[in-house]
């Protein structure tokens, strides 16, 4: 997210770790092993959940800050690496 600029993301994202890193060192004091487990299921459920979002919305995101950013669509191209897409861009010019 910060190579590509997505700074408000970015930092939702290190926020959202600190509270789960705070609610995991609560659940560590805590003395109840079956209210525990159940914070350290649900605690694994969401960071699970961070890790796999940006890999489904990253490209929606990333064309979203760019969209607000002023740049537009111009046209669209299949290639193998992105250094291949902007060569035949630049052939077509």
């Amino acid at each position: 997210m910060l190579l590509k600029r997505l700074w408000g993301l970015a930092g939702l994202w290190a926020i959202i770790h600190v509270v789960l890193s705070f609610v995991e060192a609560v659940t560590d004091q805590s003395q109840q092993s079956g209210e525990k487990a159940l914070v350290y299921l649900i605690l694994a459920a969401f960071y699970f959940a961070l890790w796999l979002i940006p890999g489904f919305k990253g490209n929606k995101w990333r064309e979203e800050n760019l969209s607000k950013r002023g740049y537009a669509r111009l046209s669209s191209s299949q290639a193998e690496t992105a250094d291949d897409a902007v060569a035949e861009q630049v052939k077509m010019a």
